[in-house]
C-alpha cells in the first residue's frame, strides 16, 4: 500500500467522512490521483466512495476496524513479519492486525502458506499472485467475516504450523 493511501486511511479514521477535494489539498495531489487511490482502497473494502466523498463503511466489521489506528496496526504487522521466514506455514487468526500481517507476508516473504479462519483475510488477499491460503471451515459469522465453532478446532488439528498469530482486543498493563 502506498504511503498516500495510508494517510488517506488515517484521515478517514479521524473524520469518518472526507471530501475528495479536501484530501487532494491535504495531500497535495490532484483529485484524479485521490480518486484512483480511493478506488483502490474501496476495492480492498477499506472505505466507501460517495459522490465527492470518502466514507467509512457502516459496520463494525474488520475492514472498518482496520481504519482505526491504521499506522500503529501496520507497525505491529511489520514487527511480527520479522519473525517469519520464507516458506513457513503460518496460522493467522482473524482481526485487523492479523489481516495486515497476512498482507505483509504475501508482499515480503516467498512461499508462505497462510492458514486462517478469516474470510476477510482470504478475500483481502484474493488478488495476490502466488499466495497459498487455506481457509478453515466452521460456522460463518457474517459481521466478523470469520469461521467459528468446534469444526475449526477439528480442522486446525490437522496442520503443523511454524508460527501462530492471534489478535487481541486490547492491552492493559495493570
Amino acid at each position: 500500500m502506498r504511503e498516500r493511501q495510508i494517510q488517506i486511511l488515517d484521515i478517514l479514521g479521524e473524520k469518518k467522512r472526507v471530501p475528495v477535494l479536501e484530501l487532494s489539498e491535504l495531500l497535495k495531489v490532484s483529485d484524479v490521483t485521490i480518486r484512483k487511490d480511493l478506488a483502490t482502497l474501496e476495492d480492498k473494502g477499506l472505505l466507501k466512495r460517495e459522490h465527492g466523498f470518502a466514507t467509512l463503511p457502516e459496520s463494525d466489521d474488520v475492514s472498518t476496524r482496520l481504519l482505526f489506528n491504521y499506522e500503529i496496526k501496520r507497525r505491529i504487522a511489520k514487527k511480527a513479519l520479522e519473525s517469519v521466514k520464507d516458506y513457513e506455514i503460518i496460522m493467522i487468526e482473524s482481526g485487523a492486525c492479523c489481516a495486515l500481517l497476512a498482507e505483509e507476508l504475501i508482499l515480503n516473504r516467498r512461499g508462505v502458506t497462510i492458514i486462517t479462519n478469516s474470510v476477510f483475510i482470504a478475500t483481502f488477499l484474493r488478488d495476490k499472485v502466488g499466495v497459498r491460503i487455506i481457509l478453515l471451515g466452521g460456522e460463518f459469522q457474517p459481521e466478523a467475516q470469520v469461521m467459528v465453532g468446534p469444526l475449526i478446532k477439528k480442522c486446525a488439528e490437522n496442520f503443523h504450523v511454524d508460527k501462530l498469530f492471534v489478535g487481541t482486543d486490547g492491552f492493559n498493563e495493570t
